[in-house]
């Protein structure tokens, strides 16, 4: 040993075995086995706080520099996960050179094979449940129904592998739900057909979760969220109405918010027959561009004016553009309030139901029977 210390160090190469069979001669003889194993984790666990602590920092900040969500996700989530999945690969790497008996080796490997595969399995589920609720947005389309389904696969995917590990074939398994297949969807078919239909909405993105829809023409709502048996609409009134998916894919439907939030709404007003029609177009106008600077929701674009001559009255269909549906209501009322105000300000009276009844007078009724009795012969 002195003789191994007083020797000249080369300086090609450094003396690393010498200095590892040293270690070995200081520890215990009973510790001397589990040498290579502490090594291999201690290198786990550096690497694994290096990953922590310099190199997905790093990417973290460096995906917060652009608008995607989802690598901020994805950084986020890997970097909470980089110390323990160091550790469990350098467990499953450093369980073959333990001096224990083969079984018990190969027990040990499988089960931290299992764990970091249950790990991984878990992080990826949560991954795609935050991109989803990230999603779930009016600018976006995620939908609850496709959390469902990748996390089952996902999840498939994981208990087949950490299965597989233990010498369980999940194959026999599949070919049995093979064969009572037909029995379960005969069992399971209005729900079956709800989740397939729900597929169908998001896939085709002809709805939205945030898009504000009408469906037959009699319930209208903000899409909330897509499930695997219903949709969820919220009312302008805060209520939430669960539809079908099978009937809200075959009812008839009104996307107001795709592809343009935008729409006109009508004004209806009516005028005297003997208003100039030049006049009124040229007040009417004035005013939407005078409740355009005080009134907000109005978009700037020129209206549209539409006359139709009725029984007593000039018809007149105003027609103003607004930056978004929800508001049409209470634009539309806004409206109408000032139109009437402006014309009455104007001297335009608003005309009321007027009809002409003609009454044949009562002396004209008496000389016709006078008449008609003197012509009378016996």
């Amino acid at each position: 040993m002195i003789e191994i210390l007083s020797a000249p160090m080369d300086d090609a190469s450094f003396p690393l075995p010498q200095l590892q069979w040293l270690a070995l001669e200081i520890l215990p003889r009973a510790a001397r086995g589990y040498a290579d194993v502490v090594a291999e984790l201690v290198f786990a666990l550096l690497l694994g706080l290096l990953l922590r602590f310099v190199v997905l920092p790093l990417m973290v900040r460096a995906s917060a520099s652009n608008d995607w969500a989802i690598d901020d996700i994805i950084t986020a989530r890997l970097r909470d996960r980089a110390l323990l999945w160091s550790l469990l690969a350098g467990v499953v790497a450093a369980v073959p050179d333990l001096p224990w008996k083969a079984r018990s080796i190969a027990v040990a490997e499988k089960v931290a094979a299992a764990a970091l595969a249950l790990s991984v399995t878990l992080t990826l589920m949560r991954i795609v449940s935050e991109i989803v609720g990230r999603n779930q947005s009016p600018a976006g389309g995620g939908t609850t129904l496709i959390k469902y389904i990748i996390n089952s696969l996902l999840l498939l995917l994981g208990g087949g592998s950490i299965l597989g590990l233990f010498g369980v074939s999940v194959f026999p398994a599949l070919t049995a739900l093979g064969v009572g297949g037909l029995a379960v969807a005969l069992a399971f078919q209005d729900t079956l057909a709800n989740v397939f239909a729900g597929v169908n909405l998001s896939a085709s993105r002809q709805v939205r979760v945030g898009d504000f829809i009408n469906v037959d023409t009699k319930i209208e709502g903000f899409v909330t969220d897509i499930g695997w048996r219903t949709t969820t609409l919220r009312t302008l009134d805060d209520l939430l109405i669960y539809i079908p998916n099978k009937r809200l894919a075959e009812a008839m439907m009104t996307n107001f918010s795709r592809p343009d939030p935008t729409m006109w709404i009508e004004v209806p007003i009516r005028v005297g027959l003997d208003v100039d029609p030049e006049v009124l177009e040229a007040l009417l106008f004035d005013e939407v561009r005078v409740a355009r600077e005080v009134v907000p929701g109005l978009r700037d674009a020129p209206p549209a004016l539409r006359l139709r001559v009725g029984e007593w009255a000039l018809e007149v269909r105003l027609f103003v553009p607004i930056q978004n549906f929800v508001d049409r209501n209470p634009l539309t009322t806004t409206m109408v309030k000032r139109l009437l105000i402006r014309l009455r300000r104007e001297g335009l009276v608003i005309p009321l139901p007027q009809r002409v009844i003609h009454v044949p007078s009562a002396t004209a009724d008496t000389s016709a029977a006078s008449a008609e009795s003197r012509d009378w012969r016996p």
